[in-house]
């Protein structure tokens, strides 16, 4: 029963965003200048750049792939179908440095699929994750992606929109607007 009630959920959020400015080409995802990063392409034209590398907190510290505190083991790519459609999966796996030679130690992926329509993107702690508290209610555990905002619709020719997942579970509220630096919609933590 919770399960169907958070599909429809979903289902409802999605239904309540507005219409897409974009149904043309297909959407590309493309490593971006820093590791661990993706930008956003859409008909050639870059519409999401990426604003830094992936991260994640473990152990009390945070971990970054900018400051190699966070290692790429490996990346690889597949293939493959499902509801959405045909999709192109690049994964990371990622290590904290100080942990390589560990029995056990801490594993983090991040991935992109990529639909011919859309992208999703996933986080998964392969390992789990420990003392990840940042002392702020509104403050982050991982960040993956992260893109930069437009510095105003007037100097963006392209609008974009948001879906900001918001509340004290996933589900449990949600906010839409433009994608914009004054994107007050945007959840506390991110933007």
């Amino acid at each position: 029963l919770g399960k169907v009630l958070l599909e429809e959920s979903v289902a409802d959020m999605i239904a309540a965003l507005p219409p897409l400015a974009y149904t043309g080409p297909a959407v590309e995802a493309r490593h971006a200048h820093a590791v661990g990063s993706v930008d956003i392409f859409i008909a050639g034209a870059l519409w999401f750049p990426a604003a830094g590398a992936a991260w994640v907190r473990h152990r009390g510290r945070k971990l970054s792939a900018a400051d190699g505190s966070l290692s790429l083991v490996n990346s690889r790519n597949s293939s493959g179908i499902d509801s959405y459609g045909s999709y192109f999966r690049t994964a990371w796996r990622w290590a904290d440095r100080d942990e390589a030679n560990a029995t056990a130690p801490f594993a983090f992926e991040t991935a992109v699929r990529r639909y011919e329509s859309h992208v999703a993107f996933e986080q998964t702690f392969l390992s789990g994750a420990s003392a990840t508290a940042t002392g702020d209610k509104d403050g982050l555990v991982s960040g993956y992606p992260s893109f930069r905002l437009p510095a105003s619709a007037a100097t963006d020719p392209v609008r974009r929109g948001y879906l900001s997942y918001q509340g004290q579970m996933v589900g449990a509220g949600y906010k839409t607007g433009e994608w914009e630096a004054s994107a007050a919609g945007v959840g506390g933590g991110a933007g």
